[in-house]
């Protein structure tokens, strides 16, 4: 796998409230999107905390957290030796950390960077826990399936903005991502 940089990054290096939101389709490129721009806090930033949160343990290891191992191989930055794999946590040499867990483990910790991989999975009270022990930025992402509280809680607070993402901003989408938008436009116009 090649890493390539996207508009999708891009876009969301741009927003600048404290809470993210990003909306977008299939292929749009929210998960690799944002889990760069936090392994590069992560490596410039000294004893940085960032977790990242899906609704389960097999979602996160299917999805963003199978993301960031081959984000972190084709770029040249995993070592093996600082992933501790039971934890599903990876320490950078300068003491910063990238957590992967589920809302079970809401309760306790404090972190300084939040990212909620398809938030619409999980309940608000559960965002809510994790919100008030996080100190700084908030990435909130998910599939436009419906309207949920992050359009009608979130999105409403003073600090924070949202994007919507299209497979269009994911310049690194495989070929057959276009061929089958472009199959589903041709029967959707018959």
């Amino acid at each position: 796998m090649n890493f390539i940089y996207t508009t999708s990054i891009d876009k969301i290096r741009n927003l600048k409230a404290r809470k993210k939101v990003i909306q977008g389709g299939s292929s749009a490129g929210k998960t690799f999107g944002i889990i760069p721009i936090l392994i590069d806090k992560a490596t410039r930033i000294k004893g940085l905390e960032i977790s990242i949160v899906s609704e389960s343990v097999p979602h996160l290891k299917k999805g963003a957290l199978k993301d960031f191992l081959k984000i972190m191989k084709a770029t040249g930055r995993y070592f093996d030796s600082r992933y501790n794999a039971t934890d599903r946590k990876y320490t950078f040499a300068n003491g910063s950390y990238i957590e992967f867990f589920s809302p079970e483990s809401v309760l306790g910790a404090r972190r300084h960077i939040l990212y909620v991989n398809e938030a619409n999975n999980i309940t608000y009270e559960d965002y809510h826990q994790l919100s008030v022990r996080t100190e700084g930025e908030i990435y909130i992402d998910f599939n436009p399936a419906n309207e949920f509280w992050a359009h009608t809680e979130v999105l409403k607070e003073p600090d924070s903005e949202g994007i919507i993402l299209t497979y269009l901003d994911n310049e690194g989408r495989p070929k057959n991502v276009d061929d089958e938008f472009a199959i589903a436009r041709e029967k959707a116009n018959k």
